[in-house]
């Protein structure tokens, strides 16, 4: 085998090793890192507070019966919830057949709601509402992040002001809260 015929083989071999590496490094490998984009979740989040006594109310939430709030939604009329601090409203067909609705406040005055049957999902996204006028805060910018149970973090899943009410569309129930942006 002359010098020539060796060289040869060893650069097709450095070349195809070189290609494999770079193929293995593209946004389609198998070998690649993830090119998804991650979704960052907070512990221990500080949550905004609520007053103690909700908006056109003259007496508190706290230590009543309000502080869990039922009601049966038609799956087909649809229907709102609210416990005078956190709306629901449920677009007609947003739940496959009339369901139980229970909100409930475990953190108050933490504007923190759990919201049941825990894990429903919906088939149009579910509007959650918290009025600016219950918040006991200066802050007009305010986010909604929901507790993932795998991960055990809180993540940010948006939400928008319209007309002085914080809203989010849910797809599913669990335990959500209102936070400062920032």
């Amino acid at each position: 085998m002359s010098g020539q015929s060796i060289a040869r083989k060893f650069l097709t071999i450095i070349t195809f090793l070189s290609v494999l590496a770079a193929y293995g490094c593209g946004d389609y490998s198998p070998v690649s890192p993830s090119q998804e984009e991650t979704v960052s979740g907070v512990e221990n989040p500080l949550f905004v507070q609520l007053l103690s006594t909700p908006e056109g109310s003259s007496r508190p939430i706290v230590g009543t019966a309000s502080n869990v709030t039922s009601k049966v939604i038609s799956a087909e009329d649809g229907g709102t919830i609210d416990n005078g601090y956190f709306s629901l409203y449920f677009p007609p067909g947003a739940l496959d057949q009339d369901t139980e609705i229970t909100i409930e406040m475990p953190q108050f005055p933490s504007a923190v709601v759990q919201l049941s049957p825990h894990g429903i999902q919906f088939n149009k996204d579910v509007i959650m509402s918290l009025s600016m006028a219950v918040i006991d805060s200066e802050n007009s910018d305010i986010k909604v992040i929901w507790h993932n149970e795998e991960s055990e973090l809180w993540e940010y899943i948006g939400g928008y002001t319209e007309d002085g009410v914080v809203k989010a569309g849910l797809e599913h129930f669990s335990e959500y809260g209102f936070k400062p942006n920032g």
